[in-house]
């Protein structure tokens, strides 16, 4: 409780020290549940970074967490789909044994919530909530028994494939697939996942992988980190159909902040100076095959001189909105969240270059006229309406 008044105090404070358009804001955005469905800060966690300690470096840390705002955080713990069978289910644990152990070590002021009531219960003490999810389907190892094992490790989310398909799941990016959308054990994951009270995360998945999913859940789904593809075509976002059909679903959307999802125009630009460069990465890393050190130096080159045709356009936290904007209109408020993908990719928007700018989008919302009852549902209200659906239900 001491806590609590403290954290109430000090807000009280820069409230004070603010316009009143910011005051109205700011009071928005402190009082209502903010939740982010999506960050990779675990994999920065295993390198030895610190969550508790104010960096420069990445995208977030607890001290940035409590000044952004942010009351809930999905922690995702990623495996890459090459991983061999055997490795996937050991190096997904030191991930989770990893967070779990700087969350332990910093108790009084963030703790693990296994449903939404405990993610309340924690943000009521002044305490950021941590949620544990997996990214990539291919942590279970083709087991189900694996799947069981995660959730009574405290995961309450899995993200059924990623950027290359697993052989139960075929990825969005995967253009020429070995069968639909879903095997028939990826069926049986959706089945399981659904018995255990575990969200099942529909981000990267195919288009067809997406619809069988739909098809058989019982519960609501999200895509954690997904944008408009009407807006930003590319294959990572979500078509207007497919949005419809997460709604139909009661499910939500979470809006990834990531440049390249976000704007068309950083897109193109992106995937053209990618391929422009790939011959010259090629015969570079060939070259300097046996000097490390010297490839590395050139890897930077080349990836700086990326950058800098990149940051020629301005992407900003307009365009983020513009996404919440076109689902808004095209379902209603309900359904549309946010999910960051910090530290998981290398632009944001001006402004949301960490997880301290996050009330801007507060700010943005607020000065395109929405309600400050729609403003609390997509900065957070919708998601803990899926998390207390899908979760509540079953503990362990």
């Amino acid at each position: 409780m001491i806590r609590r008044l403290a954290l109430l105090a000090a807000f009280t404070g820069v409230l004070l020290s603010c316009s009143g358009e910011q005051r109205d804001y700011l009071q928005i955005h402190k009082s209502a549940i903010v939740a982010d469905m999506h960050s990779d800060t675990p994999l920065r966690m295993k390198r030895g970074f610190d969550i508790a300690a104010r960096s420069n470096d990445g995208q977030m840390d607890l001290p940035r967490l409590v000044e952004g705002g942010t009351d809930l955080q999905v922690f995702a713990c990623y495996v890459s789909t090459g991983t061999p069978k055997e490795e996937c289910r050991p190096k997904v644990d030191e991930l989770i044994d990893t967070l779990t152990a700087q969350i332990a070590r910093n108790s009084d002021r963030i703790g693990i919530c296994l449903t939404a009531a405990e993610a309340e219960s924690l943000v009521a003490e002044g305490k950021v909530a941590s949620f544990i999810g997996i990214e990539n389907g291919v942590a279970i190892a083709g087991d189900l028994a694996n799947l069981e094992h995660f959730y009574n490790r405290g995961v309450r989310y899995l993200t059924l494939t990623h950027t290359a398909s697993s052989d139960w799941c075929i990825s969005s990016a995967d253009t020429a697939p070995a069968f639909g959308g879903l095997t028939d054990f990826g069926r049986e994951v959706v089945h399981k996942m659904n018995e255990l009270g575990m969200i099942i995360d529909i981000s990267h998945a195919s288009v067809e992988a997406v619809d069988e999913v739909l098809k058989l859940t019982t519960s609501p789904v999200i895509a954690s980190h997904s944008c408009v593809h009407a807006i930003c075509p590319h294959d990572r976002n979500l078509t207007d159909e497919q949005i419809k059909a997460v709604a139909a679903n009661g499910g939500v959307i979470g809006i990834n902040y990531f440049s390249g999802y976000i704007s068309a125009d950083y897109s193109r630009m992106m995937d053209s100076l990618f391929e422009a460069q790939e011959p010259l990465y090629d015969s570079l890393r060939e070259l300097y095959k046996d000097n490390d050190s010297l490839w590395r130096l050139k890897k930077a080159e080349l990836w700086d001189g990326i950058m800098a045709e990149l940051d020629k356009i301005e992407v900003n936290v307009g365009h983020v909105v513009d996404h919440i904007d076109h689902i808004v209109r095209l379902v209603g408020a309900d359904y549309v969240g946010l999910g960051s993908d910090f530290d998981g990719v290398f632009a944001m928007p001006k402004g949301l270059e960490d997880c301290t700018g996050v009330p801007l989008i507060t700010k943005e919302l607020m000065a395109r006229g929405y309600s400050e009852d729609d403003i609390r549902k997509i900065l957070g209200g919708n998601f803990m309406r899926v998390f207390r659906q899908v979760c509540d239900r079953r503990i362990s």
